[in-house]
């Protein structure tokens, strides 16, 4: 997949980000084509993408509760709810019994 078509040529580019270049918004980059080798101009605009989920839990539901896997494990019945994250840790496992597994 391409980032831009070149301005001059048209043939797909995708931008280098060697040394996290083009990244800046405020910022004019310059790149060379790849087919033409002339070199072109060009600004970054970032953009978000959402996913919305349902949390039937912030709406009087019932937490999905599951448990939360680490090691080494620290709390007795750590769990997060699947659709809030909120969680739940219990009691905290002293260190010495929690490395031991």
């Amino acid at each position: 997949m391409n980032d831009v078509e070149c301005p001059y040529c048209g043939a797909g580019q995708e931008i280098c980000h060697d040394d996290g270049q083009g990244y800046e918004e405020s910022e004019l980059n310059q790149q060379e084509c790849s087919e033409c080798e002339k070199t072109f101009t060009f600004y970054t605009s970032i953009s978000f993408d959402y996913r919305v989920y349902k949390a039937d839990c912030l709406n009087g539901g019932e937490h999905q509760w599951e448990p939360v896997r680490c090691f080494p494990k620290l709390y007795h019945d750590w769990v997060r709810c699947t659709d809030c994250g909120e969680e739940s840790k219990g009691e905290p496992i002293p260190f010495e019994e929690a490395i031991k597994g």
